[in-house]
C-alpha cells in the first residue's frame, strides 16, 4: 500500500509542477501537428523548402514537450532552442503559398511565443 501512495503522491507532484507548463506543451503538441501536415501537404512540391525545417521543427518541439513533463533541469536551453527553430520554420512556411503552410506558420510562431517565455 505504501508504493502504491507514494506512486500517487509522485505523479500528483508530476501533475502539479507540470501545471505551469501547460500552455507551452499545448503550443508545441499543436505544432508538432500543424508541421506534420504542412509536411504532407508540402511534401510533394520539389521547392518547397519549408519541409526540412518542419522535421526540424516536429524534434524540438517533441524534445521540449519531453523536458517539460519532466520538469527537466534544462527546459529553459530546450526551450529556447525550441523557440529558435520554430521561428526558422515559420518563416520557412511564409515563402510557401498554400493555407496549410501559412497555418504552420502561426502555430509555430505561437509555440517559439510561449517557449521563449520560458
Amino acid at each position: 500500500m505504501a508504493a502504491t501512495m507514494s506512486i500517487e503522491k509522485n505523479t500528483v507532484k508530476t501533475v502539479v509542477s507540470n501545471d505551469k507548463y501547460k500552455d507551452c506543451i499545448a503550443a508545441c503538441e499543436a505544432c508538432v501537428a500543424s508541421c506534420k501536415e504542412c509536411e504532407k501537404s508540402c511534401g510533394k512540391d520539389s521547392k518547397a523548402t519549408c519541409t526540412k525545417a518542419g522535421k526540424d521543427c516536429v524534434a524540438a518541439c517533441e524534445k521540449a514537450i519531453k523536458a517539460m513533463k519532466a520538469d527537466s533541469k534544462d527546459v529553459k536551453a530546450v526551450c529556447a532552442e525550441c523557440a529558435k527553430t520554430c521561428e526558422k520554420c515559420a518563416a520557412e512556411c511564409d515563402k510557401c503559398e498554400g493555407d496549410v503552410s501559412k497555418k504552420c506558420a502561426a502555430t509555430c510562431r505561437k509555440a517559439a511565443e510561449h517557449c521563449s517565455k520560458m
